[in-house]
């Protein structure tokens, strides 16, 4: 099987699978005990934060541990609703993950304003009108660094000055580019990270936060307050092992990904010249989304994961329903040619081979498929 969904979500390394168990056996015990075995679980999870405190170049205390970016968005983005509630402004990207997306439109229907950036031809925030938007009354701009669909970069660190110049709070969705592309951390107030796009375990992640906020989840008072609940230790350990071997690898996963999608899109189109290549611009390598003429996308899918080829459909939180991309449509393409994009997105461990041959797949499926447009395999 050749996997082309790690946008979706990436294989645990094998070093995390090995040290799973050592860690369930060594930190097993709930890391808010006093007694000895608690304590050591707490020891454990707090040299984890002062890791991404050094990282980030920030307070410990900003680091908070979370089960995955949702819970991180909607921690953010409610808390900072509910801290202040005068300020019922909020700016965001059309082309933000609906994690975003849906608990800004959730305060919308609590009597917030929710205002959209304009975005160009190439899929990136006209600066300028960001300018001409904010106002005394904006809670926040909220803007993805690498978007999850296209995987087009959004210039975060213009975008925090313009807000740090109009004292406006920047937050940032950086799950798609963090651990494999620089980050100008010190322009975001407040980000969220998951740790399965990072090939660790699914159900930790984390954010990051500059000022108060109120917590979304009340009982126990973990981390330091702001999110209750027992926390994930051997999730928390994995996601700084995690960290640590993709901060070994980074540079040659970008080289070899430029690579991977210059043989990408040069075959795709040499086949199927009508194709369209979402912003070939300011993006990264390693996410390519592509539409195909007269073939639904889901079709392409399902056929493509017959035939030992896994894709997707847009973004995986949208996968089996039939509404097109929110971000293509932001685009400017239409309905129907939303209703055509699949994503092609590389891993650490993606290589030449399976590059060539998925095109070869892609194609050969394409072409069967072109012969019963309108129908549904």
């Amino acid at each position: 099987m050749i996997y082309l969904d790690n946008a979706a979500t990436s294989k645990v390394f094998s070093e995390i699978i090995q040290n799973v168990k050592l860690w369930s056996e060594e930190f097993f015990a709930n890391p808010n005990s006093i007694h000895p075995d608690g304590q050591k679980s707490r020891r454990a999870i707090e040299q984890v934060r002062y890791f991404f405190s050094d990282y980030f170049g920030c307070k410990p205390e900003e680091i908070i541990f979370t089960s995955c970016a949702t819970e991180s968005n909607n921690t953010i983005i409610k808390g900072l609703a509910e801290k202040f509630p005068s300020k019922d402004e909020i700016l965001i990207s059309p082309i933000e993950h609906k994690s975003v997306l849906y608990p800004v439109m959730y305060l919308k229907r609590k009597g917030f304003k929710v205002r959209f950036l304009k975005i160009d031809k190439s899929g990136r925030i006209d600066l300028d009108d960001l300018r001409k938007k904010l106002s005394n009354k904006t809670l926040f701009v909220g803007v993805i660094h690498v978007n999850n669909e296209t995987g087009v970069i959004q210039d975060i660190k213009a975008v925090g000055e313009i807000c740090r110049e109009n004292g406006v709070l920047f937050f940032s969705d950086i799950v798609q580019s963090f651990g494999r592309i620089d980050i100008p951390f010190s322009y975001i107030d407040f980000f969220s990270v998951s740790g399965h796009k990072i090939n660790a375990p699914k159900g930790i992640g984390f954010l990051r936060k500059t000022g108060e906020i109120i917590p979304l989840l009340h009982g126990g008072g973990q981390e330091f307050g702001i999110r209750s609940g027992t926390e994930n230790v051997i999730g928390i350990l994995s996601i700084r092992e995690a960290l640590g071997i993709w901060l070994k690898r980074k540079e040659d996963f970008i080289k070899r990904s430029k690579k991977l999608e210059n043989i990408l899109v040069k075959q795709l189109k040499e086949y199927i010249p009508e194709i369209k290549i979402v912003s070939e611009g300011y993006k990264v390598p390693y996410i390519t989304t592509a539409i195909f003429p007269e073939v639904k996308g889901q079709d392409m899918v399902m056929a493509l994961g017959r035939a030992g080829v896994e894709v997707s459909s847009g973004s995986a939180c949208s996968t089996g329903s039939p509404t097109p991309s929110h971000v293509l449509l932001s685009y400017g393409f239409s309905e129907e040619e939303a209703l055509r994009g699949i994503r092609f997105s590389f891993g650490i461990e993606t290589k030449e081979e399976d590059i060539i041959e998925a095109v070869e797949k892609t194609v050969e499926i394409y072409k069967k498929l072109k012969k019963f447009t309108g129908f549904s395999l």
